[in-house]
This record gives C-alpha cells, sequence and structure tokens, in this order.
C-alpha cells in the first residue's frame, strides 16, 4: 500500500512546470553560447564525409580521430539537409538538455515501488546544473550522451518483460556509438538482462536485450575495423586511456565534487545504496550504475576539461536524493528536501583557478572559460585569412589543441594534431612515459624521432604556433599573419610565395636571406655556419633542388 501523499499538482500543472524547468535550462544554456575546439574535429569529419572523401580527418588517411561515432554522422545528415552543421549539432545540445529534463523526472517516477506522486527534485536538480547548461550549447554529444544514459537507468529501472530489456539494450548500444565508454554501460545492461532471464527462469530478457547490440553495435565493430584497422578508436591509444592513472582520476572526481558540493552527500551514499536490494526499489541500480562510471572516471585520470566525464551521471546523483526523500521522507517536508537541493545547485563553487585563459590545475581547465568570444573570433578569423591568403595551394600543418578551429576554417589539405596524436596513428602510439597532463602526454615534441616524423614523413609546411627553441636560434623560420605567429618548417615556393609581400604578412624570404648571408659567410664561426646548416637542410636544401646555394655553406666548413 501506498504511502505517497496525495500530488499537490494535477497532471496538466505537473508538465506546465517540466516544460517551465525545460525552457529555463535551454535558456540558461542559449544565455552562455559557445563551441568548444574539439568539436570541430568532429566537424571536419562530418564535411569530409559528405564531401565524399570518406570519414576522415585528411582524405586518404583513414585514422579514427573522432570519439562520437553517432555525434558525427549526425553532423552530416544536417549538412546533407542543407544546414550548418556547427550550428546544427549546438541546438541539438540544447535540445538534449531539454529532453533531459523530462526524462530525469520520468526516471524518479520509477525509482521505488509504490512512490510514482509528482516529485521533481532530481529535474530541478539537473535543470538547474551549471555545467550540463554549459555542455549543451558546446558542439559535441555530451548532452545526448548523458540523456542516453539516464533514459537507460529509467528503463532498466522497471524492466521486466523482454521487451524492456530489448529498449535497455537499444539505449546502450546508443550510448555506447554516442562515445566508446558507453560500452560500460552496454556491458552493464547485458548482466542486467542475464540476471533477470535467470531469476524468471527465460531467456526473454537477456536474448532481447543481446539483439540491438548484435544488429548494430556488432556491425559497426566490424566496419571500424575494416575502414580503420582498429578495434578501438585512434582515441583510446591518444589519451592513453589503457593506462590506469587514478591519482590524477581521483583529483578529477573530487574537484568536481567539491565545486557542486551538494552532490557529494550522493557521492557518499553510493556503496550503502547498493545493500539496500529489493526494499530500495530501483536505488541499487542507480547507485550501481553511478559507481561504475566514477570508477571508469578514476581509472583513466579523467578528463582535460571540469565536469565533462562526471556530467553523464550526475542526473543519477540527483535521483539518489530523490530516491531517499521518496522512500524516507513523508508530507511538505519532501518540498523543503526539493528546495535544498535546487539551492545547492544553484550555490555551486568554481575553481578560479581553472577559470583562467590559458591555464590549467594539474592538466584540468574549466574549458569553457578557456574560450572567451573575442578568442574565439581571433581564431576563427585566423583560419580564414590563411584560407583567403592560400586559395587552393595545398597547405599542410601541424596545429595545437586549441586550433581546431583555426584548421577547420581554414580549409586546409593536411592537419596534423600535434599535441595528442588524436588524428594521426603514429603519434597516438608513442609511449607515455611519465605521466603529466591526462590525454596531452603525447605529440610532436615529445621526442626527435616524433618532430622528425612530422617534419619529414608528414611534410609540414608550418606549425600553427610557435616553435620557441628554433626561433631563438634561427629567427628566420617566424611567419607572422596579422600578429598571428606561426613556425616555418618546409620551404615550399608555391606556398611561400603566395604569402609572402601580402598585407599583414610578416616572414622572411628564405633564398634571399641565404644569399645575403653567403655574401659575409667567410667572417662566420665555423660552428655557426655549421649549426645553420643543418637548419636550412632540415627546412630549405631538402625540399628543394638548390647545390649552389648549399654548396656556399660546404666549401665555407672545408676551408675550416
Amino acid at each position: 500500500m501506498s504511502c505517497a501523499p496525495p500530488p499537490l499538482l494535477g497532471r496538466g500543472p505537473q508538465r506546465l512546470l517540466l516544460a517551465g524547468l525545460a525552457l529555463l535550462a535551454m535558456a540558461l544554456a542559449v544565455s552562455r553560447w559557445w563551441v568548444c575546439d574539439d568539436a570541430f574535429i568532429s566537424l571536419r569529419y562530418a564535411e569530409n564525409l559528405v564531401a565524399g572523401k570518406g570519414l576522415v580527418f585528411n582524405e586518404g588517411e583513414h585514422v579514427e580521430g573522432y570519439s562520437n561515432f553517432l555525434w558525427v554522422l549526425l553532423a552530416a545528415a544536417a549538412q546533407g539537409l542543407g544546414l550548418d552543421p556547427e550550428a546544427a549539432v549546438q541546438w541539438l545540445g540544447v535540445l538534449c538538455l531539454g529532453a533531459l529534463v523530462f526524462v530525469t523526472a520520468w526516471t524518479g517516477r520509477r525509482l521505488v515501488p509504490g512512490q510514482s506522486s509528482f516529485l521533481p527534485l532530481a529535474a530541478i536538480g539537473t535543470a538547474l546544473h551549471h555545467h550540463l547548461q554549459d555542455f549543451a550549447t558546446c558542439g559535441l554529444e555530451t548532452l545526448g550522451f548523458v540523456l542516453a544514459v539516464t533514459a537507460l537507468a529509467g528503463v532498466l529501472a522497471g524492466a521486466e518483460r523482454p521487451r524492456d530489456f530489448a529498449l535497455a539494450g537499444l539505449l546502450a548500444v546508443t550510448a555506447a556509438l554516442l562515445r566508446p565508454d558507453g560500452a560500460l554501460f552496454l556491458a552493464l545492461a547485458g548482466v542486467l538482462a542475464v540476471l533477470a532471464s535467470l531469476r524468471q527462469r527465460r531467456w526473454g530478457p537477456a536474448v532481447a536485450n543481446a539483439l540491438p547490440g548484435l544488429l548494430l553495435f556488432v556491425p559497426f565493430l566490424l566496419w571500424r575495423h575494416a575502414y580503420y584497422g582498429d578495434w578501438l578508436p585512434n582515441t583510446f591509444y591518444a589519451k592513453s586511456a589503457h593506462d590506469p592513472y587514478p591519482g590524477q582520476g581521483w583529483f578529477y572526481v573530487r574537484s568536481f565534487l567539491n565545486g557542486y558540493w551538494v552532490l557529494w552527500p550522493a557521492f557518499a551514499a553510493l556503496p550503502a545504496l547498493l545493500l539496500l536490494r529489493r526494499r530500495g526499489g530501483a536505488m541499487p541500480l542507480v547507485a550501481g550504475l553511478a559507481l561504475a562510471y566514477f570508477g571508469f572516471v578514476i581509472w583513466v585520470g579523467g578528463d582535460f576539461m571540469f565536469a565533462r566525464f562526471c556530467l553523464p551521471v550526475v542526473p543519477l546523483l540527483y535521483l539518489v536524493f530523490e530516491g531517499l526523500t521518496r522512500r524516507y521522507v513523508v508530507g511538505p517536508a519532501r518540498w523543503v528536501a526539493v528546495a535544498l537541493v535546487a539551492a545547492g545547485a544553484l550555490s555551486w563553487q568554481p575553481r578560479a583557478d581553472m577559470q583562467v585563459p590559458g591555464q590549467t590545475v594539474q592538466g584540468v581547465a574549466d574549458e569553457r572559460a578557456q574560450y572567451p568570444p573575442e578568442r574565439v573570433a581571433a581564431i576563427r578569423a585566423a583560419g580564414r585569412r590563411l584560407r583567403e591568403l592560400l586559395g587552393d595551394t595545398e597547405l599542410r600543418v601541424a596545429f595545437s589543441g586549441t586550433q581546431a578551429m583555426l584548421v577547420h576554417d581554414a580549409q586546409v589539405a593536411y592537419a596534423l594534431e600535434a599535441v595528442t596524436g588524436l588524428t594521426d596513428r603514429f603519434l597516438a602510439r608513442q609511449p607515455v612515459g611519465e605521466r603529466s597532463d591526462v590525454g596531452h602526454e603525447k605529440g610532436i615534441f615529445r621526442s626527435w624521432p616524433t618532430t622528425d616524423y612530422a617534419l619529414q614523413t608528414q611534410r609540414v609546411h608550418l606549425f600553427l604556433f610557435d616553435w620557441p627553441a628554433q626561433i631563438a636560434l634561427f629567427p628566420f623560420l617566424r611567419l607572422s599573419i596579422d600578429g598571428d605567429r606561426y613556425t616555418v618548417v618546409r620551404w615550399d615556393p608555391a606556398v611561400m610565395q603566395k604569402l609572402l609581400g601580402r598585407p599583414g604578412v610578416a616572414g622572411t624570404d628564405l633564398p634571399a636571406w641565404i644569399d645575403e648571408y653567403a655574401k659575409a659567410i667567410d667572417g662566420q664561426d665555423r660552428a655557426a655556419v655549421a649549426l645553420l646548416l643543418q637548419a636550412l637542410d632540415l627546412v630549405y636544401f631538402r625540399w628543394n633542388e638548390d647545390s649552389l646555394r648549399r654548396r656556399v655553406f660546404t666549401e665555407r666548413l672545408a676551408r675550416g
């Protein structure tokens, strides 16, 4: 017999309240509209797919440098329909946030048997959560993934019939296609389906749950292996997800919970909730899903973006509060609990040192704070300017993790993500060595072989950043375009002639500079000449047949 009090609101007002919460959450998200640099990696894949180049970052290179397959396909579909793919994925994230409010409320009704009265505690906490709003418009799959995980928890909360487990399997597959860590939820749903089959002594739940995986996920894995040559995405290797980093992971989770202090009690209660068994309804299920995912986040070391890896289970933590309130609190005191959780969600405490652009704390930063509108505008203007200057000239560049939007807008022929190796098989599989900033422990400057790989094997023309050690020795390698400073690492006349002499471009005409240097080469120190020749061999002579100019250096060295 239910001990729930009569509802304070009828069905119509309940829906209106939830709709108001969803609109409020979406409006707050839109008010802080921004786009994450990483989203432009996915967008480049999507645009190349629509252009007929394949699901690739660079034409002809089959490397899975994205970690959100389904989201990339949705961006490609938007472009195929004539929409702006960037705006489409941002608005899709906002819609996912609005839907999340309804799904969280629906899941809350299913938590405790006999306690289906209206109590939107978790829905309110979710709607008011600052970083759920922030990541709604970032262009990444984050909110779609959170929505799939929360819906999966709701379906599993009352799953008994085969069709319930079939829907759970479909949602788990959706999560796994949105992000690789969704495979954890796919496995957990499978375990629960098998346990239900054993309990019911029939194979219906297990078989029904397995069907979406067999029909959708297994073919996807086979396609991935055939197309990219790997069972796991390249990002798995680039981010060193196979190497445990629990100390960093606990710092990441602890920083999140310290910011959202209201969630600490729910997190601390998770182990105890596993012991409630049947008396707790679906509470052990929610606790198990949240604990398993937090364990994964801690194991891999978290993420460089503050909060992002914790967001998938934020609604589950608010649902812990709601489930406990439904079970142990009666009458108007329930709404006091709602007010306390809402106040806690609104009073989150940001770390000021993670809000500073260009600064991280143990490799973690609040990502939205790293991209104020003026910085984004400047980066994207630099990309468009590069495109304007070079036209259809083939440009090959190496870029840092903050310049994917520049590469996207410049539409360069080839781009090497040079800090983590996201889009490159060779860099991604380099050994980690001593752990440092999670996900940023590889790249072209880790050793000379990796640097030379970018220079020789991938034949890049420009580093879209300063190479300080070389610029200090050889200032003629610096190229400035409208104040943005790059490093020339392969002198290609076809490229440089398009740039030098144009308004806003400052650089060195290297052949002319060599001729001027040659006039006074006899007065130069022999060791300095030898060092300069090494640099010119890397940047100029090995790419250009210019034996006469090189002979000036070799003859000077021969004279001693």
